[in-house]
């Protein structure tokens, strides 16, 4: 008796020493010693028993005989040459081998009738070539998504490189998912993608990013592997490059670069990492960098001054957002079956402290604020601007249950100097897209405000072009004016400390300038203070004041008042 090990030798010439005993005596074998010996170890290595063990010998070299095709109990009896009912009486034991992953279950090949027909997994093949123990990797190890990912991109490069039609694969991943049918992932996805020519779209994807790690796509060697060449291949990227295809409507894909056809790229979306990979999927998603992430904590504490008709408002907001008062806000909105996404609109002058008031709450309230460049949203190419703008709102909304989940506040979501998305929408009289794309996006907006679970703040410089549709969507509409006097003088001696109260009113009452301005002149003190070693002069401030604003001529246009 040979040893049996989990590294083991001789498995093909035990099954063929089987199957010819079985031929020879047409599926009625006498158990002579060779015939003893080779069922001894195979039903040690298989784990199965006899009967269990001679109808896999029979299916796996039939199968390989027969080309790889697919083939009934009853072509098993022609194979031996036997009596039909020698082997149909045995069809108990063959839900056995299926249970244990041995044999798969799949469709009738193209022209044939009846059912079941069986075949052997790539896996188990594998297996028996290599001399593994194929419990190694059968049975439940081997049914899952991550292996199933696996066998699906080698059918696919098997299929490149054969050369074989495309309705070859298909028909090969519909087996394979018939034999990971207890895989949860699989059997949401066929009920959601109902055609298996797309959701082969989604698993080759799948198979570039989780067995390669790659974080995306490129899109014309996709189509390639999923398509044969003709007409299909052109519509399948017309339906991608249109967004029109199930698997963005679904939300499963997306463009990380969108441009010719040629150079685009795309990726699972985070909803589809976890649909197939569950808890997984979080290893695969894109993190927000601190580019678009500022922490509140790295942000400078600074003392701000508004004027008296803005103070009240403003103090409102801040206690608004304190994370007590925020948590029993939201619940009562909820309760009340109302929006429970704080919005925000600071609008009026540049440099009236729009965006620095933003920044100050974020850090008495300990947020985090989700930064968008809107300059980064805006893409020539025809979908892309608009599938921008919602992966940031999905993004944002990613960011706020994990904030829930974890206990900790949720962040704000911030659109600084926004004129171009909440400004008035256009009318549409041309074929250029500009208008179309400018209004789909603030229909985006205005749908998104509606569910937002957490804060969005905008800034914008042009009330004045505020389109009317948003003004109920934000709660708060704060209006920054130029401060006056009063303000002026405190921005001034909360930064240069050492200027005398009646200093500071005199450049307050002599100088028109926003508190931004202000800062640009205290910096310019700062360096000289640096260079010198020394403060600079009340003088030397008016000098500056003087410069601050540009000049047209020989007269000055920074209501500039003689002193």
């Amino acid at each position: 008796m040979e040893k049996f090990t989990s590294k083991t030798t001789g498995v093909l010439k035990h099954i063929s020493t089987v199957v010819v005993t079985l031929k020879k005596f047409n599926f009625q074998p006498e158990y002579n010693k060779d015939f003893k010996k080779a069922l001894s170890f195979l039903n040690k290595y298989l784990e199965t028993d006899e009967v269990q063990t001679v109808l896999f010998c029979s299916i796996f070299t039939a199968y390989f005989d027969y080309l790889e095709r697919p083939f009934t109990l009853m072509q098993i009896s022609d194979y031996y040459e036997c009596n039909p009912l020698n082997v149909l009486q045995y069809k108990d034991k063959m839900q056995e081998l299926l249970e244990k992953g041995l044999i798969e279950e799949t469709d009738a090949p193209d022209g044939m009738n009846g059912k079941p027909f069986y075949k052997i997994p790539n896996y188990v093949t594998d297996a028996i070539l290599a001399g593994d123990k194929i419990s190694t990797v059968s049975g439940k190890n081997v049914k899952s998504i991550q292996t199933f990912i696996r066998q699906t991109e080698r059918l696919g490069d098997r299929r490149v490189d054969s050369s074989e039609r495309i309705d070859t694969l298909f028909r090969a991943i519909e087996n394979l998912e018939r034999s990971h049918k207890d895989v949860k992932a699989i059997e949401q996805l066929k009920k959601i993608i109902p055609r298996i020519e797309d959701r082969v779209i989604l698993y080759d994807t799948t198979a570039g990013m989780i067995n390669h790690m790659n974080s995306e796509v490129d899109l014309m060697v996709l189509i390639n592997r999923v398509t044969d060449e003709g007409p299909a291949r052109m519509q399948l990227a017309e339906s991608i490059m249109n967004e029109t295809n199930i698997l963005f409507k679904n939300e499963l894909m997306q463009f990380e670069n969108k441009s010719t056809m040629m150079e685009s790229t795309i990726s699972l979306t985070d909803k589809s990492l976890h649909l197939l990979l569950g808890d997984e999927g979080k290893f695969y998603e894109k993190k927000l960098g601190e580019k678009q992430l500022k922490s509140h904590e790295k942000i400078q504490q600074k003392e701000l001054f508004y004027m008296e008709e803005n103070e009240k408002e403003i103090s409102k907001l801040f206690a608004s957002l304190k994370q007590d008062n925020f948590v029993k806000l939201q619940t009562r909105l909820e309760e009340r079956k109302m929006p429970v996404g704080i919005c925000v609109m600071f609008y009026g002058e540049p440099g009236t402290g729009k965006t620095e008031t933003v920044y100050q709450l974020a850090k008495s309230t300990n947020r985090n604020i989700f930064h968008v460049d809107i300059g980064s949203v805006r893409s020539q190419w025809y979908g892309e601007t608009e599938q921008k703008m919602k992966k940031i709102f999905s993004d944002y909304k990613k960011l706020c249950e994990s904030a829930k989940k974890n206990n900790d506040n949720m962040p704000i979501l911030l659109f600084n100097e926004a004129d171009a998305l909440f400004g008035k929408r256009r009318e549409i009289s041309g074929p250029g897209e500009g208008s179309r794309t400018d209004n789909t996006i603030q229909n985006i907006l205005l749908e998104e405000m509606e569910t937002l679970p957490g804060i969005l703040i905008a800034t914008t410089n042009l009330e004045e072009n505020f389109d009317k549709a948003f003004e109920r969507r934000f709660l708060f509409k704060v209006k920054f004016k130029s401060p006056n006097a009063s303000v002026k003088a405190k921005i001034w001696k909360s930064n240069l400390a050492w200027l005398t109260e009646e200093q500071a009113q005199t450049l307050a009452k002599n100088y028109s300038f926003t508190g931004g301005e202000i800062l640009n002149i205290v910096r310019k003190t700062t360096m000289d203070e640096i260079l010198t070693g020394n403060l600079p002069s009340f003088k030397e401030v008016l000098d500056y004041c003087k410069n601050e604003k540009i000049k047209s001529g020989a007269e000055p246009i920074g209501f500039e008042r003689k002193i």
